[in-house]
């Protein structure tokens, strides 16, 4: 089944901010008229537009003058700024709009001669509407300050049908999106490191998306990672992000050299115990030329009693189930970023572009593969560590996915 592109609903929610724009600069106009004189109305209807369009464009400048270099910290604080902007003026939006919508509802019902009003009454509701006005705005800077730094440690059992004893109880750290850079410093990833390796995971598994936008972010997170310990090993596979930015070579390279097998299209067999599981990694499903033939075929060569998946985007699930293999690590969507509760199932945007936005999946063998041995396939989907575009979180906690493998 196919599901709307990523940047069909980008020019969607575009398309709705700005018309939230427009719709809060002509309450603002017409609020300005009716309070202050025209001289004052006019400047400051001038000045604070002027402001918020070089918000906007002082980014894209420093861009287009100086390049993928480090942003400067103007830079970084202005896209604080727009984060905090973005989702509060669209918050701010909505309820002015359900306010006036109110309004008009209350005197459409009202009767001809309408009571005297009550100012108590109305002093109350005064207050609430500027608690609502200036609700967005606070839950966004928290989005923004906070929301994206407190991560979260998350425990999740993978129920396979028929696992041996060896692989029961086999624990695998998963982390994605990393994102290297100017919101993901080499400080900020040696924390999630620290508490990686209190977990004493049997596997580390790294689903792309290292960096941000350059490819010189390559030796920050490497280097900040080699510090990750596991007791099998520690495997990954490529992003979007470290294509579209030309990393890929280098990663493999500099992950090679510090421990971490990168996994492109291909696979590795390691011992557990009695009994071994199979390792695989595919390029990126888009625009990294990913092969799970390939892979599989590598796997062949050691057959495991498992077979592992790592994909950086989830949509590879269906296929990957009806060629026999069990678990599918994935991230990519980052759970939304926004979502409007705190559950995996909680509306955000990433439910409009994959039916695998966060959390675990499961495919009945029945249903996809009958000639396998009555196991079903899994597939969890982590909401990353890292951010990208705005950075913002809002009930989406960046996440390290403590995973362990029971016997169904």
């Amino acid at each position: 089944m196919e599901f709307p592109r990523a940047q069909f609903i980008f020019v969607v929610l575009f398309a709705c901010f700005l018309a939230s724009q427009v719709f809060l600069y002509t309450r603002a106009r017409n609020y300005l008229k009716r309070r202050v004189r025209p001289q004052t109305y006019r400047a400051v209807l001038l000045g604070t537009t002027g402001l918020l369009l070089l918000g906007v464009l002082y980014p894209l400048a420093w861009r287009t003058l100086f390049g993928m270099g480090p942003p400067a910290p103007l830079v970084l604080a202005v896209r604080g700024l727009m984060a905090v902007w973005v989702f509060g003026s669209g918050g701010l939006a909505m309820v002015l709009i359900a306010w006036e919508l109110w309004q008009k509802a209350r005197r459409s019902f009202m009767s001809s001669s309408p009571p005297s009003p009550d100012l108590a009454r109305r002093a109350v509701l005064q207050k609430a509407v500027g608690f609502a006005v200036a609700a967005p705005f606070v839950v966004s800077g928290y989005g923004v300050m906070f929301g994206r730094h407190r991560f979260r440690v998350e425990h999740f059992d993978l129920p396979v049908n028929g696992l041996s004893s060896s692989l029961s109880r086999l624990s695998v750290v998963h982390l994605t999106d990393i994102h290297a850079g100017p919101f993901m410093p080499a400080e900020e990833l040696a924390e999630y490191v620290e508490a990686v390796n209190r977990l004493k995971p049997d596997l580390i598994a790294l689903t792309g998306d290292f960096v941000a936008t350059r490819r010189a972010e390559a030796e920050l997170c490497v280097s900040a990672l080699e510090g990750l310990k596991a007791r099998y090993g520690i495997f990954a596979c490529l992003g979007n992000h470290d294509a579209w930015s030309g990393a890929e070579e280098k990663l493999t390279r500099l992950f090679e050299a510090s421990g971490v097998r990168m996994l492109r299209n291909d696979a590795v067999s390691i011992r557990v115990g009695n009994t071994a599981v199979n390792v695989l990694g595919i390029d990126d499903l888009r625009i990294g030329g990913p092969d799970l033939d390939r892979a599989l075929q590598v796997a062949g060569q050691e057959p495991g009693e498992l077979r592992l998946l790592l994909s950086h985007r989830p949509e590879v699930f269906p296929q990957a189930s009806r060629k026999g293999v069990d678990v599918v690590l994935s991230g990519h969507y980052h759970g939304g970023q926004i979502k409007l509760g705190t559950s995996p199932g909680s509306l955000s945007v990433a439910r409009f572009m994959t039916p695998y936005a966060e959390g675990l999946f499961r495919l009945p063998w029945r249903a996809v593969a009958p000639a396998r041995n009555a196991r079903d396939s899994m597939l969890f989907v982590g909401r990353g560590v890292g951010i990208t575009a705005l950075p913002i979180r809002i009930n989406c906690p960046p996440q390290i996915a403590h995973l362990t493998l029971r016997k169904a």
